[in-house]
């Protein structure tokens, strides 16, 4: 079942030069199937336009992010493995690899949090160790 939603993502991110950390709230939409659950949002960013994110969290805790617009990237993360894809830009394509750490997915029928913690790296090049935490509410 479809429902409307607020999501909250909490994102820090370690690199050689620092810690980042963010947080954004946006509304979108969280439906809850048998095998796997689909968060899906559009986060209106000033300076790249609109960006269409959904993430899918399969029964057993790999999670799929898929980001479309004028970044986009398809990443998988799941515990203890690397994985491998491209990241899109308007100035050409990276590889990427990430490798995750953790990946906690709970949910009940008002909403859910997902939690992970994951390595970027570029070019085979470690660019930063990231956790991510969403917080998924029934609007």
């Amino acid at each position: 079942m479809k429902k409307d939603a607020v999501i909250r993502i909490v994102s820090k991110q370690k690199t050689e030069n620092g810690d980042n950390t963010g947080e954004m709230t946006v509304t979108g939409t969280l439906t809850c199937e048998e095998d796997k659950s689909i968060i899906e949002y559009i986060e209106n960013n000033e300076e790249t336009g609109p960006e269409e994110t959904t993430i899918t969290v399969s029964a057993d805790n790999i999670v799929s992010i898929v980001r479309n617009g004028q970044f986009s990237s398809e990443m998988m993360v799941e515990k203890n493995v690397r994985h491998h894809t491209f990241y899109r830009t308007p100035y050409g394509e990276l590889t990427m690899g990430i490798y995750g750490n953790q990946v906690d997915w709970s949910a009940d029928d008002k909403g859910g949090v997902l939690r992970m913690r994951y390595s970027l790296d570029f070019n085979n090049g470690l660019v930063s160790e990231n956790t991510m935490i969403i917080y998924i509410e029934e609007k």
